[in-house]
């Protein structure tokens, strides 16, 4: 049967960074992958591609929500038929996979019942974990459903921030396997091989056409300053969730930006890219009006929805 990992994490928590580390971790199986991505782009695909890979990309939504899930069940109907022994998908950030079982279920007929759920990892985010755990469903039930948690960033916190954070963790999932790391540098196999018993049940998941966060594409048409490209990032960043993309500047050709909340981190990209930054908002349809305002305070209006 083909085994099914899932990968699941708030905006920012992680999970290309664990995605390529799965992906360099099995270089010798045989793989198929589903990246999902509430955006209309799909910026991670390019970050995890590989070749030789099978990469079906699913955007504008979560895979667990009806907006999508039809697209994500072709998917993994489509994905049974190959000849390859692991299929491991990365939710999008806000994603309830609360009701991946009953999907899996559901499609057996459709797929010879070749899939199985081997487990699934949630990354959470150190830094903002406790914070947002409070507030969004979709975390919490992440949690919950997952056989093992990782708590990334951990060079970014105390010993007393992760051990509260463990509690917290414990407290939602009590039979989850909890780890710690900076940049997701785990043991990945040694994971995914002694996952914990899932002790929570299929349920409905949360993911709802209301629920779905409002998301921007940023475009430009020519490079700008790197300069002026962070002041724009941070003069929107506290009023979004995540942006990530791929900006070209002056300077440096391609560059790759991922930013969470105030944590902003623009690396060079090794192929040319056009500049699409994406961007989910945590303030709603508001965010138009503050990108419009700050790309022509900031870069003369060359950045545009």
């Amino acid at each position: 049967m083909i085994q099914i990992v899932l990968l699941s994490g708030f905006l920012g928590a992680g999970k290309t960074t664990l995605m390529q580390r799965l992906l360099d971790t099995y270089k010798d199986h045989k793989i198929g992958v589903i990246i999902n991505e509430f955006g209309e782009i799909n910026i991670d695909a390019k970050l995890v591609s590989r070749e030789g890979i099978d990469i079906a990309e699913l955007s504008n939504g979560s895979i667990f929500c009806a907006c999508i899930k039809d697209k994500f069940v072709d998917g993994l109907i489509a994905m049974s038929k190959p000849d390859i022994e692991y299929l491991f998908i990365e939710a999008s950030g806000l994603a309830d996979p609360s009701n991946m079982g009953d999907i899996i279920s559901g499609i057996k007929k459709e797929t010879d019942d070749n899939l199985l759920i081997k487990g699934s990892i949630c990354i959470a985010d150190g830094v903002s974990f406790l914070e947002l755990v409070e507030v969004l469903p979709a975390l919490e039930r992440q949690v919950k459903h997952a056989n093992a948690v990782i708590v990334n960033k951990m060079d970014l916190i105390d010993d007393a921030s992760f051990k509260e954070i463990s509690q917290k963790i414990g407290e939602i999932n009590p039979a989850v396997r909890i780890y710690a790391a900076t940049h997701c540098n785990v043991n990945i196999k040694e994971i995914v091989d002694h996952f914990a018993p899932n002790v929570a049940g299929s349920e409905d998941t949360t993911n709802t056409y209301e629920s779905r966060p409002t998301t921007f594409i940023v475009r430009a048409d020519e490079p700008v300053e790197k300069e002026k490209l962070i002041a724009f990032i941070e003069s929107i960043a506290d009023s979004s969730y995540r942006i990530k993309g791929f900006a070209q500047t002056k300077e440096e050709g391609t560059v790759e930006v991922s930013g969470v909340v105030n944590h902003l981190i623009i690396t060079p990209w090794n192929t040319e890219e056009n500049t699409e930054i994406v961007v989910i908002s945590s303030v709603g349809i508001k965010m138009l009006s503050l990108i419009t305002e700050s790309a022509k305070r900031i870069l003369e209006g060359r950045f545009y929805i």
